[in-house]
């Protein structure tokens, strides 16, 4: 994308990503985040301002981490769903019911050699019902009748950057973009990290032209629908660094 501005502001050196930092805390709509690299506590701000109803979208790439340094999880950032699986539910039902049948069976058949009548055949199908019932009451407790849904709690997109054209390559999304309330943009060096806002020297643009913000989070959005690297599963990003799944 091409845009031009006419309302920024530069900021240079150490805490350049200062402003941007409380900006993303006092959202009152909406947050929308391109940064490679991410910290934990900061993630936890974005848990928070989405249980006040703001609006988040954050594109990163491979992998979301948990951190010693943080109680932030990864599954704070993932709901779950149990889905029931009305075919695999009926085939658990009846082979317990399979189970139950074929035990009753077994007793009744096994009932007249305790009566007297010595046939051996009687001990022979007996064994057999009961074998039968042993398997289909297994069988039953195997079979799983639901299945778990996982997604995220808001807009993540987690992109493999080694799934473009060349597969060998990095294609790394390297941008930085942080969009608050559709009102002000910032572009530049600072990643949404501890060291990015806090410690390293970085670089960052404050755009509040509208048509210019405007332009800014249109081309957040066509990244986020992106088809040009993979974007992960929630399943992939999550199961690297937490037992959630």
């Amino acid at each position: 994308m091409q845009t031009t501005s006419t309302k920024d502001q530069i900021y240079i050196g150490k805490e350049a990503g200062k402003e941007i930092h409380e900006k993303i805390r006092n959202a009152k709509k909406s947050v929308k985040i391109v940064s490679p690299y991410l910290s934990a506590d900061y993630l936890k701000d974005l848990v928070h301002l989405h249980k006040k109803d703001v609006k988040i979208a954050l594109i990163t790439c491979d992998k979301i981490e948990d951190s010693a340094y943080s109680d932030f999880k990864t599954q704070d950032l993932i709901k779950t769903e149990k889905i029931y699986d009305e075919k695999s539910g009926k085939l658990k039902n009846f082979l317990f019911k399979s189970f139950i049948l074929l035990f009753i069976l077994s007793i009744i058949s096994i009932t007249p050699y305790f009566l007297g009548f010595q046939e051996f055949w009687l001990l022979g199908i007996a064994f057999t019902l009961v074998v039968l019932s042993i398997i289909s009451l297994f069988s039953s407790k195997l079979i799983s009748d639901y299945s778990m849904k996982y997604e995220p709690i808001f807009r993540i997109r987690v992109f493999d950057s080694h799934s473009g054209k060349n597969p060998r390559s990095t294609e790394l999304i390297h941008s930085k973009i942080f969009v608050i309330d559709e009102e002000i943009a910032f572009l530049g060096s600072v990643n949404f990290t501890y060291s990015g806002f806090k410690t390293h020297y970085e670089t960052t643009i404050k755009v509040e032209d509208k048509g210019a913000v405007r332009a800014i989070s249109e081309e957040v959005e066509r990244l986020y629908h992106s088809t040009e690297l993979r974007a992960k599963s929630v399943e992939e990003w999550a199961w690297h660094s937490s037992s959630v799944l």
